[in-house]
């Protein structure tokens, strides 16, 4: 971003010279404040201070006209201030008009002349701004959104790994840990996903908003498997927990191995790895502890911690075949 701010600037200032623009400096901060993290952002910041440099001007003018005389300036400027505040409201991006309106109410001798000129010099400033952020190592927030994505397919793994299924856990720190970190790189996801403009959608159409409710309906299923994992932990004799512990480790490892390979491909370089490919074993490792339930050897109580059991695990297959199905459905306009 450094270098980008030194282009556009030199860029701005080499343009409003050869234009003999008599607001070169307006047209130089225009570009720096458009420049930010990411082409996305660049473009709404920018496009916002040319709709805010033209509002700006026409309340500006506006002011002048009704109220010329040197000693309405306090009155030009109040009414110019509310004027862009209340639209800048509606329209976040558009706030710089709040600055050209009160420069132009502060500053009548500039005349129409001066307040078109330096409107000029900020959309020009703005739109160069823009065409760096495109052209000088461009960051995509998409490129961004995919990333975090990752990471929060990478946090369900390791929640995988970590949850305490049919064991008793003395301390829960790491646990939580993990559920935090999945809840900040969720909320980190929602704002990165929520500015992307360019290419917003997967390759197969699904956006990317739909992608992350998958994967917090995910989550869902994996808190509740480790409220489960706890909870009906003392209903089961040890005899019953260690004959379980094998299928549910394999329903882990299938989730598990299908989170990575969706990782990967978050961060590209892999093809979309089919779902059935991993949820078949998963199905299959899931149907066994179902197959627990209800059997004549069961006594009541542990039927229970078995049914309840088997629903999270449900969830969790359910959870995953839907993480699938967003990722590979064709949207057709």
């Amino acid at each position: 971003m450094c270098v980008q701010s030194s282009i556009a600037s030199v860029l701005t200032y080499a343009c409003m010279k050869f234009i003999a623009s008599p607001s070169l400096t307006w047209g130089v901060f225009s570009s720096l404040f458009t420049l930010q993290v990411n082409f996305d952002r660049s473009l709404k910041h920018g496009t916002g201070q040319m709709i805010g440099a033209v509002l700006g001007t026409a309340v500006g003018v506006a002011t002048l006209h009704f109220f010329a005389a040197p000693d309405n300036a306090l009155l030009r400027l109040s009414l110019a201030t509310l004027v862009t505040c209340l639209s800048s409201t509606i329209f976040p991006t558009t706030n710089y008009s709040i600055v050209v309106a009160a420069a132009l109410a502060l500053e009548p001798s500039a005349g129409i002349a001066g307040a078109f000129a330096r409107a000029e010099a900020i959309v020009a400033g703005a739109a160069i701004g823009i065409a760096v952020s495109v052209s000088v190592w461009p960051q995509l927030a998409r490129s961004r959104a995919f990333d975090i994505m990752g990471e929060l397919l990478d946090d369900s793994r390791a929640l995988l790994t970590t949850l305490p299924i049919l064991h008793p856990v003395e301390d829960r720190t790491s646990v939580d840990a993990l559920h935090e970190r999945f809840l900040r790189h969720l909320v980190e996801a929602r704002a990165v996903c929520g500015e992307t403009r360019v290419r917003a959608r997967f390759e197969t159409g699904s956006t990317l908003a739909a992608a992350l409710n998958a994967f917090q309906t995910l989550w869902h299923g994996l808190v509740l498997l480790d409220r489960v994992g706890q909870a009906q932990c003392a209903s089961l004799p040890h005899q019953e927990r260690d004959a379980l512990i094998e299928r549910i480790d394999a329903v882990c490892h299938c989730a598990n191995s299908y989170l990575k390979a969706l990782a990967e491909w978050m961060r590209g370089g892999v093809p979309l790895p089919p779902t059935q490919r991993f949820l078949g074993p998963l199905h299959d490792a899931a149907a066994a502890v179902r197959a627990r339930v209800g059997g004549s050897e069961v006594m009541p109580l542990q039927s229970q911690a078995l049914s309840t059991l088997s629903f999270a695990l449900d969830q969790i297959e359910s959870n995953l075949a839907n993480i699938g199905r967003v990722l590979e459905m064709r949207f057709h306009p």
